[in-house]
């Protein structure tokens, strides 16, 4: 068993345990069990890593982290700060997304798919955001940049993978489906129409973001190594 692998089955072992706890309406438990999924996450990731980690990639687990602590808590401030620490991780991983798109070549046959892509990013952005959504903890202005800063991101990691295909990428593109999924439907259960299934749906998708974003984090340092001639 390699040293990595205790953290990989806690940090499963708990997601699990927190989407049965939301079953099972115990709330305590569930802000008990998230406190210790993104910890989990990050020792598998370092350890994995080989106890090495950049400042932007150690400041996204931190962030990740923060907004667990905030929902935990439950003050005033709460909802403003998850929402700028989930705002923030996407920022930080659209910077590392477009590091590689820079250098990317595109060719006119690539115009229709690329061109198909963000106008189907846009419509489920704009199909959300124009829902009549009620009691918003926020100004709506802010999850339109929000909603931007995703659909952005989205849609470089897809054409990364695309027109590279690697393992890292393919990663980053399961990444962003899975925090399209959890957001829209956080935006559905919390403000237009709530449903349990809605709720698990969220929350296991929150969870497979969490894995596939720590798995393209450890396939780009690889890729790193191997160019460097580790």
């Amino acid at each position: 068993m390699k040293v990595s692998t205790p953290s990989l089955i806690l940090y499963f072992v708990t997601s699990a345990l927190v989407i049965l706890f939301k079953l099972l309406d115990c709330e305590g438990l569930v802000l008990c069990g998230k406190s210790i999924i993104v910890p989990s996450l990050f020792i598998y990731y370092f350890v994995s890593n080989n106890y090495r980690i950049t400042f932007v990639k150690g400041l996204i687990f931190l962030l990740l982290f923060l907004r667990d602590v905030f929902v935990t808590l439950n003050i005033s401030e709460s909802a403003m700060g998850s929402f700028l620490c989930v705002l923030a991780v996407y920022v930080l991983l659209l910077y590392l997304a477009q590091k590689e798109f820079k250098y990317l070549k595109f060719s006119y046959k690539d115009s229709f798919s690329v061109s198909i892509l963000i106008l189907g990013i846009s419509v489920i952005c704009y199909s959300v955001l124009n829902l009549e959504l009620e009691n918003l903890e926020l100004d709506f202005s802010l999850y339109v940049f929000f909603g931007i800063i995703l659909s952005v991101l989205s849609i470089i990691s897809i054409i990364n993978y695309i027109k590279i295909g690697s393992y890292a990428f393919f990663n980053s593109m399961l990444m962003c489906i899975c925090f399209i999924i959890t957001d829209i439907f956080f935006i559905i259960y919390k403000f237009y129409f709530f449903n349990y299934v809605f709720t698990f749906v969220s929350l296991i998708t929150q969870f497979l973001s969490y894995f596939f974003m720590a798995s393209y984090l450890l396939e780009k340092d690889k890729g790193i190594e191997e160019l460097n001639g580790y």
